[in-house]
């Protein structure tokens, strides 16, 4: 299905300057750049050098225990964003604007991250992995279709968020929050406890992807980029058991994974490794300099660049790049400087 929809030649900059924007949808901001001037997110990002925006999905965010559930004390959405149709509509403005789209599946219906990979509640009774694996396949490529058919054409695809441990491994229990703490262990599980399981997801995920449209890019993200042998671990087994993907993500927080050097040193050390990917840090906030001139650095033209977590918001992992008053945000000047000294060093 490579060019459906009127798709041109896929748009891969030469070197990725993105951010994950995924709430900006779920709000009516009013974006003001640091001229004054009222844009859109799209321009008012791409004034300052970004080319890649990243959207992370759910499959059913209005499920029970879902990321945008009506339970008592959930926060709770007067719509389920970022389920497929809410993706794919803002999936069109990326690519009006002509920029890239990085598309992050959560399997879940809520946050995936180490600490919880819940399965979707549309999924819980398979009774196998490999059905689940089925499952799985079914929804990416209904997914992807439904982008290619809008326009919306992804030009990456994550296969799971953080999956350092694994994917699909959790189910909400008594003590469940409504962002999916305190999992309990699912029946049928993706854990790297048993890497044949986790295997066959995530070649069904990569295998979807690529029946849909072998053109588009498949990265993989992990998050422990302080623990060098704890990636190349994961990496080996992966290769090991024929999970075929072109770009090895890897998150970059100060607050979770230490220092630039740290991640230097690791991304390093996989590109001398691993000479057949490519590397992107898939999430990032502070030390905006280091982060993309590392990924600038490496070898070969390997390091494609870098994906700024949510500018809009502050939290433990940074600051946001906006101050904000109601549903205005206001660009910081000093942080957009910092974006914009960059621009000329990337090349961009």
């Amino acid at each position: 299905m490579a060019g459906a929809a009127g798709e041109s030649t896929p748009r891969v900059p030469a070197k990725i300057l993105g951010a994950d924007i995924s709430s900006v949808h779920e709000n009516n901001y009013v974006f003001v750049d640091t001229d004054g001037k009222t844009k859109s997110v799209f321009e008012l990002l791409q004034n300052h050098g970004f080319n890649y925006i990243r959207l992370k999905t759910f499959v059913d965010p209005a499920a029970p225990h879902g990321y945008a559930s009506r339970e008592a004390g959930c926060m709770g959405f007067s719509e389920p964003f970022s389920d497929r149709d809410h993706v794919v509509a803002f999936g069109q403005k990326i690519k009006a604007a002509g920029m890239g789209f990085l598309l992050d599946f959560h399997y879940s219906d809520t946050w995936a991250d180490p600490g919880k990979q819940h399965v979707p509640a549309a999924w819980r009774d398979a009774r196998s992995i490999e059905e689940l694996a089925a499952r799985l396949k079914a929804y990416t490529k209904d997914v992807l279709q439904a982008a290619l058919v809008a326009g919306a054409r992804p030009d990456m695809v994550q296969i799971g968020n953080e999956i350092t441990p694994g994917m699909l491994m959790h189910v909400p229990g008594p003590d469940t929050d409504c962002w999916g703490n305190m999992p309990e262990p699912a029946a049928v599980s993706g854990s790297v406890r048993n890497w044949e399981s986790l295997a066959l997801l995530l070649r069904a995920g990569i295998e979807a992807t690529r029946e849909v449209d072998p053109a588009i890019t498949v990265m993989l993200h992990i998050e422990n980029t302080e623990d060098l042998p704890g990636v190349m671990s994961w990496v080996d087994n992966a290769l090991r058991e024929r999970v075929e993907f072109d770009v090895l993500g890897l998150s970059c927080y100060t607050a979770f994974q230490g220092a630039p050097s740290v991640w230097a040193a690791t991304f390093e050390a996989l590109a001398s490794a691993y000479p057949q990917l490519k590397f992107v840090i898939a999430e990032y906030n502070p030390e905006r300099t280091r982060a993309n001139l590392l990924l600038h650095d490496l070898p070969d033209k390997r390091g494609l660049g870098t994906f700024l977590w949510e500018p809009t918001r502050s939290g433990a992992w940074g600051n946001a790049l906006f101050t904000q008053s109601g549903d205005t945000l206001t660009a910081n000047a000093v942080d957009f400087a910092e974006l914009d000294a960059l621009r000329p060093m990337l090349g961009l």
